[in-house]
């Protein structure tokens, strides 16, 4: 039982030992979807492993990676400095080919003044470093050599599939077979203002050639077409003439860019660390890759998404006006690809001084393409994610919303057939002022279905929150100081406002706090949705019934003109309020890495039903004690998991 929640990995118990005797382990999250980056730290834990998030202390690196670059590549990006070791650069090719494994040698390792026979030893792995504070203290000096300690400064990066295999075998098996990436680590290099100059012309002429090389595509590698053909959308090979920016005398005598914000210089990651403003800066390029992102969506490319997300996080909190690719590539979780794509924006007059739109090509495909064009209006049906829309397509032959109606309505679920049904007013915004109104209706019908308790409290989240003047739909949170009124309040509210007339439809209805006494969910339970809220709710289909002046729903038999609005009515009980109201304010990258956040530097578990420990017991951590008024209790929260308050309007990630 863990009653501190402030004990360090190393202190939690242990279900195996499979992996005790190994040194720090840090899994890389890159090409990981959140859930199995968890499943696999999990399991490292049962078995023993020396887990860390500190990649500096990390011995062994295992990932979902394979090549030697790649691995250098991901350990340059998290701040550490390698050069791969030419003794066991052998080793690491057999490794990652598809043969079978060379005989395995002895290999001379320097280590001081005189040579040391060792026998490399394998490792894998795959982790995508979110700055966190956790550290595991274990002894750094039992890495990769079973013969004799290698020199202290010595890393090495194994596949992923080394753990499983590991644990399936109930023993640690040789790393050799699973290693990718053998080295040392090195000091990173200094960078004095004359380098830099150079750096960034450097950068500029990598873009340029990048460029002109897509004018003559290499041939597709076996994976491609496999992906080609599973994806079954050609693949785009026409040759495209590449674009010079054009740059005068004073823009090459441009000043240095302004100074770097903190998390830049400190290279923080996670979005929930910084503010995010509604109207960043850099808001017409942001949206150029929010398209993007949504083919990345659309075509089930998941890492990509991901990717995307992270990168346009940073983009929309980074406070000045982009004027290089360099300085794109700054900035945490901007790579050489986004550099490349602002390039190209600028190519295309993504600039102050004209009137031109900056279009990137890749972009232009969502709304071009007609493959994606419908693919996109699928999606946007409220119950159809991007695999059903492919399926609409490739399998059904679908071309459009009519062959929907015309030839499967049957076969569609009730909630896509109402998202068909108001699919053109569902795609307008919904103005605050009505946000708003609706917001007092549910409140009022709150108080009706519960009279002898008083004031029922009422907050309007989501985008509301965050200050956007039109939002997709309506997310409304209501609580009392009594649990008893929030207990089952859902199912009297629903019920009150059919018979208003102002609920046409309840799409889905839960009471999955209530069923468990409205207590925080379960650190590891069967109620337990990954990536989904927990707490009382209903989804339904919102309709003013007052139209024609005031006249009342259909007494005259006329019908009713008002648009159809979807609407979230969340039930929050009072001890955690806090969480709920910052658990539904913040964006979506910015949720994610909320919660990557708790779990890294407290080990803990947030969501919006509250927070419990990591590990055994996984016992409830009050952080909102104290707190008076909601708006209070949300800041505790905020305070509580180490990332400071940050209003809503500096949630938006995008």
């Amino acid at each position: 039982m863990i009653d501190d929640p402030g004990l360090s990995l190393k202190d939690k118990p242990r279900q195996g030992s499979i992996f005790s005797a190994q040194p720090p382990i840090f899994i890389l999250p890159t090409h990981l979807s959140l859930e199995s980056l968890d499943e696999a730290e999990a399991r490292l834990l049962e078995n023993g492993g020396n887990l860390t998030y500190d990649i500096a202390e990390a011995g062994l690196i295992i990932g979902k990676i394979n090549r030697p670059k790649r691995a250098a590549l991901e350990l340059r990006s998290r701040g550490i400095w390698t050069e791969e070791s030419t003794s066991v650069s052998a080793s690491v090719s057999s490794a990652g080919s598809a043969q079978p494994p060379a005989k395995r040698r002895r290999t001379e390792l320097r280590t001081g003044t005189r040579d040391v026979p060792v026998e490399v030893v394998d490792l894998s792995t795959e982790s995508e470093s979110e700055e966190d504070g956790i550290r595991t203290q274990h002894d750094p000096t039992k890495h990769l050599v079973t013969k004799a300690p290698p020199s202290d400064n010595s890393i090495t990066v194994l596949k992923l599939e080394w753990l499983e295999a590991s644990i399936a075998a109930g023993q640690c098996l040789p790393q050799k077979p699973y290693m990718v990436y053998y080295g040392r680590k090195i000091p990173s290099p200094t960078t004095t203002a004359a380098e830099k100059k150079q750096f960034d012309q450097m950068s500029s002429q990598i873009i340029q050639r990048a460029k002109q090389d897509a004018s003559h595509p290499p041939p597709l590698t076996q994976s491609e077409h496999i992906n080609t053909r599973r994806s079954k959308e050609p693949p785009d090979t026409s040759p495209r003439r590449p674009k010079l920016h054009r740059q005068t005398t004073s823009e090459q005598e441009e000043k240095d860019p302004p100074p770097q914000p903190d998390w830049v210089r400190n290279h923080v990651l996670l979005a929930c660390m910084r503010s995010a403003p509604l109207h960043p800066p850099n808001e017409d390029f942001i949206s150029q890759l929010v398209k993007i992102r949504r083919i990345r969506e659309l075509t089930l490319d998941e890492i990509g998404v991901r990717a995307y997300s992270t990168s346009i996080a940073s983009l929309v909190s980074y406070p000045h006006a982009l004027r290089r690719p360099s300085e794109v590539l700054a900035l945490p979780g901007c790579e050489a690809k986004i550099a490349d794509l602002f390039a190209q924006y600028q190519e295309h007059g993504g600039c102050a001084h004209t009137d031109d739109d900056g279009a990137i090509a890749a972009a232009d495909a969502l709304d071009s393409d007609p493959v994606l064009r419908v693919l996109n209006s699928f999606y946007q049906i409220w119950g159809v994610g991007a695999k059903t829309a492919r399926e609409f397509y490739y399998a059904r032959g679908w071309r459009d919303l009519d062959d929907i109606v015309e030839h499967g309505w049957n076969s569609l679920s009730r909630v896509q057939q109402i998202g068909l049904k108001f699919y053109d007013e569902f795609q307008e915004g919904i103005p605050r002022c009505e946000s708003e109104s609706i917001a007092n209706v549910i409140r009022d019908h709150a108080s009706r279905v519960r009279p002898a308790a008083g004031l029922v409290e009422c907050v309007i989240v989501g985008g509301y929150r965050r200050g956007k003047e039109s939002s997709g739909d309506v997310d409304v949170i209501l609580t009392h100081r009594d649990d008893s009124v929030t207990h089952n309040l859902i199912v009297d509210l629903v019920s009150s406002l059919e018979k208003a007339h102002y609920i046409t439809h309840t799409l889905s209805l839960h009471l999955t706090s209530s069923m468990r006494e409205q207590q925080t969910l379960p650190f590891r339970g069967d109620d337990s949705r990954r990536g989904f809220d927990t707490l009382d709710k209903a989804l339904v289909v919102w309709q003013d019934p007052r139209f024609d002046h005031g006249s009342s729903h259909s007494e005259d038999g006329k019908k009713n003109t008002n648009i159809h609005r979807r609407v979230d009515i969340i039930i929050s009980p009072w001890r955690t309020i806090g969480c709920a109201v910052l658990g539904w304010s913040g964006d979506t990258t910015f949720q994610r890495d909320l919660r990557r956040h708790a779990k890294k530097t407290r080990s803990w578990k947030f969501d919006s039903s509250g927070v419990r420990a990591r590990g055994p017991g996984g016992h409830v951590l009050d952080l909102e004690s104290g707190g008076e008024t909601w708006q209070e209790r949300e800041r505790l929260v905020m305070e509580g998991l180490g990332i400071g308050w940050r209003p809503p309007e500096e949630r938006c990630t995008r």
